[in-house]
């Protein structure tokens, strides 16, 4: 995919979402078709303020309908409790544009969104510095706020928003490096949290480099969580955390050239799903 550029990779059911100069891309591997969104004309007035534009990709497994959500956000550098922000929807079909959505709850988004069972979820924080869960039914289109269950925004280096059994969960891995140890709180119905806490097999904790800060990345079919190092290193390496079995493997990456180790730039590791989406797209 040379030439594609963006930032902020989504993928989801075999098509994947990215960002170009603040606009939407859908990119299909399985038909090589590429599409970028319109542009949206934003209401809120960003000028000596910080912003940002923010996608999420879902889909509806009952009208089989993809949608983007894109958040914008306003909010000023020296105080974060004047924080704006605007909602706005795109039904992937030809003919789609964008359409704004009201909710009444300003926030920043702080982690990439899951889709789940058509439900878009995502990390943030509000002005009154409360950590929180969005929810968004791509169906209704609706918003609904959950209380995160710990502060999520101060360790933002040391956790994952990852999907769990079906359900959207944290995973906290700051004490892993020190003493093998990961706290897992999953979303359970009505909005209420459980917790679950993992020790790794002692045997295994030479795999984890105290030198080296981890991020959570992804995660597999299989239910494996992805750590990798936050900035390029030679040789290369993700670790898989099995969190049924309680098990990690370390897998080396190859293929990269010599001359990635030396670049600033963060990397980013996705892995892509066995769905391959046959949709046209056209808007």
């Amino acid at each position: 995919m040379q030439g594609m550029g963006g930032l902020h990779m989504v993928i989801l059911r075999g098509l994947i979402l990215y960002k170009v100069c603040g606009k939407a891309c859908i990119y299909n591997p399985t038909t090589r078709q590429s599409v970028t969104l319109p542009a949206i004309k934003f209401n809120i007035f960003v000028q000596g303020n910080d912003h940002s534009v923010l996608y999420f990709l879902g889909h509806d497994p009952v009208l089989d309908q993809y949608k983007v959500v894109c958040n914008f956000v306003s909010s000023s550098s020296q105080d974060l409790d004047m924080i704006n922000s605007e909602h706005w929807v795109f039904v992937l079909e030809v003919g789609g544009s964008w359409k704004r959505i009201e909710f009444d709850q300003p926030h920043i988004p702080t982690r990439p969104g899951l889709c789940i069972g058509g439900v878009i979820y995502y990390l943030a924080f509000t002005s009154m510095f409360e950590d929180i869960v969005v929810s968004f039914d791509v169906r209704s289109e609706e918003f609904n706020i959950i209380q995160a269950p710990l502060v999520v925004s101060a360790y933002v280096g040391s956790l994952g928003f990852i999907e769990y059994g079906g359900k959207p969960a944290i995973f906290y891995h700051t004490s892993l490096k020190e003493n093998g140890l990961v706290d897992l709180w999953v979303l359970e119905n009505a909005g209420n949290w459980s917790r679950k806490a993992l020790s790794l097999q002692p045997s295994q904790l030479h795999l984890v480099d105290n030198d080296i800060p981890l991020t959570v990345e992804d995660t597999t079919q299989n239910g494996e969580v992805i750590l990798a190092p936050l900035s390029l290193i030679s040789p290369y390496y993700i670790l898989c955390y099995d969190i049924q079995k309680n098990d990690l493997r370390k897998v080396e990456i190859k293929g990269v050239p010599d001359h990635g180790f030396n670049s600033s730039h963060h990397f980013s590791f996705k892995l892509m799903d066995k769905n391959e989406s046959i949709i046209h797209l056209e808007t």
